[in-house]
């Protein structure tokens, strides 16, 4: 199923033009101060209230510990967070269902360590919302296909997001795999 989210999102009119144009979900950066596209708490809230639930809305973030993480969906109200972790992978079974089903696990994945992503998908698929696989984090590095098929066949039946490196070139191959 393809599902849509355009990521990185600043300008209300950029979020209009998302919606008016059948995108399923739009995502803001957050407390990722190295990111151009990061934004402070009041501008994000604001966009969020002028939004008002009339698409699906996703906060990326890098919390730096599930303490971090939880006081972060605690106090912004966002149907998803995508969460690009820099804690301990196993600190998420200290989170309850309620938290984890509001998430999306973002993965580097590459051939070395290809295994390790696709036990980690098997361990959390029924858990958490999904998975996105995102070598790029908005550097616009291109996709190894083979690999990610193999990802997808190996999921079983996880919901994966592809990010990164999508463009009008790749798209059609993107969504037709």
């Amino acid at each position: 199923m393809d599902y849509v989210k355009i990521c990185g999102l600043k300008e209300y009119e950029h979020i209009e033009l998302c919606i008016d144009n059948g995108a399923d979900a739009v995502g803001f950066i957050y407390n990722v101060p190295s990111s151009p596209r990061n934004l402070q708490k009041s501008e994000l809230k604001s966009l969020l209230i002028k939004i008002a639930k009339r698409i699906l809305t996703v906060i990326v973030v890098k919390p730096s510990s599930i303490f971090e993480l939880k006081e972060l969906m605690n106090d912004i109200d966002a149907s998803y967070f995508q969460i690009h972790i820099n804690f301990d992978f196993q600190e998420l079974d200290k989170l309850s269902n309620e938290y984890k089903e509001k998430l999306i696990l973002a993965l580097k994945v590459n051939q070395i360590n290809k295994e390790s992503v696709i036990k980690k998908i098997k361990q959390f698929h029924d858990q958490i919302f999904a998975f996105l696989i995102d070598n790029s984090e908005g550097h616009g590095t291109k996709f190894d296909f083979d690999l990610v098929r193999e990802i997808l066949r190996e999921a079983n039946d996880a919901r994966i997001i592809l990010a990164g490196g999508i463009d009008i070139n790749n798209i059609e191959k993107i969504t037709k795999n």
